[in-house]
């Protein structure tokens, strides 16, 4: 995984209107995103069994506004070893604690259900950006299972620029750069997590996706789309390229 990048975005959106009558249905919303993320390998349903020993949730998030709900779950690997594909399930609650959604739905593609990555005695965070609750969401609830698959090999080396934020008058706000491939190989898939923070407190999350990468190193342009407001905060950009000989 590339390196995580903070930046930080104080100034307002000059120039652009934000139009704010009418919104998008969350289903075409979630149309929208999976376009732009591309074609991806789908759960077949995620179970989990037992609870992860090695990696560790030290925070979780709840973001809602008029396009949906997001969650962005912070995680810490506490093994000596670097990990692929950990499963992750969420269970959102209304404010009764009512279930609204959980990620166990067959069809999710596998980075709304597994943590791409995350290194030995590293943290990253993770978003789901898709949830498709039939409430209105107060809470979640995460648990991370065993299973994750261990990595030696080497991460493909990617350079992310810094987003810039533009208004888009149906989706809100949305995050473009520039990501360039320094690996000298062919990446079949490079996923983007962008998390917006005003402080401690995550205040908007979102993510992209670029296929096919090319072994050139050629500026490819990334979108994310947001759920919440990433204005006047400090944006992190995490990048995860396919890994070689792992399954994602």
């Amino acid at each position: 995984m590339t390196p995580p990048r903070a930046f930080p975005l104080v100034a307002a959106i000059a120039g652009v209107a934000l139009v704010t009558t009418g919104c998008q249905s969350t289903q075409s919303k979630s149309a929208e995103i999976a376009a732009e993320l591309g074609p991806v390998q789908q759960e077949k349903g995620l179970k989990i069994t037992a609870a992860s020993k090695d990696v560790k949730v030290v925070s979780t998030s709840l973001l809602s506004d008029a396009n949906g709900s997001a969650v962005v779950v912070e995680l810490r690997n506490t093994s000596q070893e670097d990990l692929a594909d950990v499963p992750i399930a969420i269970d959102v609650r209304d404010a009764k604690g009512k279930s609204v959604y959980s990620n166990d739905l067959p069809g999710l593609e596998s980075a709304l259900t597994h943590v791409p990555y995350i290194e030995a005695g590293g943290e990253t965070a993770w978003v789901h950006d898709q949830v498709l609750a039939v409430g209105k969401p107060k809470s979640v609830e995460v648990t991370v299972g065993e299973g994750g698959v261990p990595f030696s090999g080497e991460v493909p080396a990617f350079d992310v620029s810094e987003p810039k934020l533009e208004g888009d008058p149906y989706s809100g706000v949305v995050a473009g750069g520039k990501a360039e491939n320094e690996s000298g190989e062919q990446i079949d898939r490079l996923l983007l997590y962008a998390v917006a923070r005003k402080g401690e407190e995550v205040v908007a999350a979102g993510r992209g996706a670029i296929e096919k990468v090319k072994p050139e190193p050629k500026p490819l342009f990334y979108n994310v789309y947001f759920i919440g407001d990433p204005r006047g905060a400090d944006v992190e950009v995490i990048s995860f390229p396919t890994l070689p000989g792992v399954d994602q």
